[in-house]
């Protein structure tokens, strides 16, 4: 009787685990490798970015995080916008340039208990899947989620996308952008009375470095970083651009989503979908 429990118990954790491809790796890099005092990025650099496209406008950023999905903000299909609504395109680097490939969103699921107000979006995070399953290349390969030990203060964290390039810009970047920002201390970020109302510190993370930030249209984006951990050879997407008051202003540094927060509930939402090791 005991044999057997023991070969059940085998059973029932190999069923729940997570669908693994281990021929392909996540938090790959390039060969070549909403920003505000940002530059230009390598073309294919970051394949893990892909933009969301309401029609012709660029509408939110995302991170693709298995063969089947794409993380990003909760807010990118909320306020009239249905996630059947939106296009994906990857492996994109210049709007212009058409090689990229275009995606159709089979479901879109944000997290039940996303809330927002005029300032802030709580628990903003969401998972689309897509209709076709991603061949991975070069231009095209998932980012690596972080473990909830993981600790990226004091480390160089990326934000890249196509958003507007300062405050009150008509139109979007041409080009995929990067900037570097930093961890900011929640007790610093809630030095303004509108950041120590809205911000919620559990799941909310500042970032910030001077005259850099996310800007409109990077929102739903990954902020993303290397770790000690895998020798700094992976990219692990630390947070998803969420909100902010303007853009690279010192006393309101951008609001990120922490993703180490969400990971059991992403596991559940990415069912039929294979991560890569």
């Amino acid at each position: 009787m005991i044999k057997i429990w023991s070969v059940l118990c085998v059973v029932i954790t190999w069923a729940n685990a997570d669908k693994i491809n281990a021929s392909c790796e996540c938090g790959i890099a390039g060969h070549n490798r909403r920003i505000v005092g940002g530059t230009t990025v390598q073309p294919h650099a970051y394949p893990w970015l892909v933009s969301l496209m309401l029609g012709p406008k660029l509408h939110c950023g995302g991170a693709i995080i298995t063969d089947l999905h794409i993380l990003t903000a909760g807010h990118c299909i909320t306020f009239g916008v249905h996630y059947r609504d939106l296009t994906v395109y990857v492996g994109m680097h210049d709007r212009l340039d058409t090689s990229y490939v275009t995606m159709h969103v089979e479901n879109g699921v944000k997290h039940p208990h996303f809330t927002s107000n005029a300032v802030r979006d709580i628990n903003d995070i969401a998972v689309l899947t897509l209709d076709t399953k991603l061949k991975f290349s070069e231009k095209v390969r998932p980012i690596c989620l972080p473990e909830d030990s993981m600790d990226f203060r004091n480390l160089p964290l990326t934000v890249a996308g196509w958003g507007k390039t300062r405050q009150g810009a008509l139109t979007s970047s041409r080009y995929l952008l990067e900037t570097k920002v930093q961890i900011v201390d929640s007790d610093k970020c809630k030095k303004s009375a509108i950041y120590r109302d809205n911000l919620v510190g559990d799941t909310m993370m500042c970032a910030y470095s001077l005259g850099k930030d996310a800007c409109q249209g990077d929102s739903g984006g990954p902020l993303f970083s290397t770790h000690r951990r895998s020798y700094n050879k992976k990219w692990y997407q630390v947070g998803i651009v969420s909100w902010g008051i303007d853009c690279a202003m010192p006393d309101y540094p951008g609001v990120y989503t922490m993703v180490s927060k969400y990971t059991p509930w992403i596991k559940q939402q990415t069912e039929g979908g294979s991560y890569c090791v």
